[in-house]
């Protein structure tokens, strides 16, 4: 009796077999009892110097998640994973804050573990472009750009945050608002976070309206409590605010969770517009107007660009995943 002996007679996947054969948490409760009260049957037990072995001939990727609380990062991981397991490849991950220099851990982490390739779960390779500079082995940013970086064989997949946060910045200037409130990240801790705000400044300053930055942007981290925390903040210092926008969906959440607290009503008051397209937006109240990142074509074509660098010798790819606009509900159009 063999894992594939157990996946067909219990009608699952081997690797589904697999992650309850080692206590993984995502499987559904349902086709854990299925899976093993077929290895009851049978008195199957699984052989760990064998499940060594073949882990020992796979060779590392190591994956570095940049933020603690990031819905979208975790999405990519998990989609990410699912696309290695049945790969001659192991994946390690490395979890830090979203503050924390992430090229100088990916040194590290290669003279401990000599991966043969790093995926960057967001990043900031203009800011530590020294360390990024000193990797030796193929790497790439999914969800940031890193187009700047020369000379060695890093990659980028992401969205065009530019533009994108361009496009969320004049949806809102063609609904009517002209006093617009930022929640952002820390300018000086991400590149992405400085993309995304040049983008909002460069519509504002196309429609000629001016943006005064000290009454009118919070920084927090890419969290519910983040957003909830600066929406506070954002609305004591200028209550002539029409809208905010928020730089993650989770900012966005947690800012309309703490606006409601505060009396607001969205968007009848305030109107919020979020970024990233988790899928807990379109089930908030009200449904969440947001930039939609495609976060599993983002996620396969990162490993996919990873794996021909790795394989095949080939060029790192700078890559642009389209982005897609929601309609929510939580923009209101207002009349000067």
């Amino acid at each position: 009796m063999t894992i594939k002996d157990i996946a067909r007679e219990c009608g699952c996947a081997v690797g589904t077999v697999s992650r309850v054969l080692n206590n993984h948490p995502d499987v559904s409760d349902k086709t854990r009892e299925k899976v093993l009260a077929v290895v009851k049957k049978h008195d199957f037990i699984l052989n760990t110097n064998a499940k060594q072995l073949k882990q020992q001939d796979r060779k590392t990727l190591v994956i570095i998640v940049k933020g603690t609380s990031s819905i979208l990062l975790n999405s990519l991981l998990e989609r990410i994973q699912k696309k290695i397991e049945p790969l001659p490849y192991n994946a390690s991950v490395v979890v830090l804050d979203e503050y924390e220099n992430e090229a100088k851990a990916a040194n590290r982490i290669y003279y401990e573990q000599k991966p043969v390739g790093v995926i960057f779960l967001g990043g900031s390779p203009d800011l530590f472009r020294e360390d990024f500079e000193k990797l030796q082995v193929p790497c790439v940013v999914i969800s940031n750009e890193a187009d700047k970086i020369e000379g060695i064989c890093l990659s980028s997949v992401s969205t065009d945050n530019f533009t994108a946060a361009q496009y969320s910045a004049n949806y809102l200037i063609h609904q009517g608002h002209q006093k617009i409130g930022v929640i952002g990240g820390n300018l000086g801790g991400s590149d992405m976070t400085q993309k995304r705000f040049d983008g909002f400044l460069s519509a504002m300053k196309m429609a000629g309206l001016d943006f005064d930055f000290k009454e009118s942007y919070v920084a927090s981290k890419y969290s519910f409590e983040g957003g909830a925390y600066a929406a506070k903040i954002l609305m004591e210092k200028n209550r002539d605010l029409t809208a905010i926008f928020t730089m993650s969906d989770a900012m966005a959440i947690g800012a309309c969770r703490q606006l409601s607290d505060m009396g607001y009503k969205i968007p009848e008051d305030i109107s919020v517009i979020g970024f990233d397209g988790i899928s807990l937006g379109e089930f908030y109240l009200p449904r969440l107007t947001t930039i939609k990142q495609l976060s599993n074509s983002l996620a396969d074509e990162g490993l996919s660009i990873l794996l021909d660098c790795i394989e095949n010798n080939a060029e790192p790819v700078n890559k642009y995943i389209p982005f897609e606009f929601v309609h929510g509900e939580s923009v209101k159009r207002v009349y000067i």
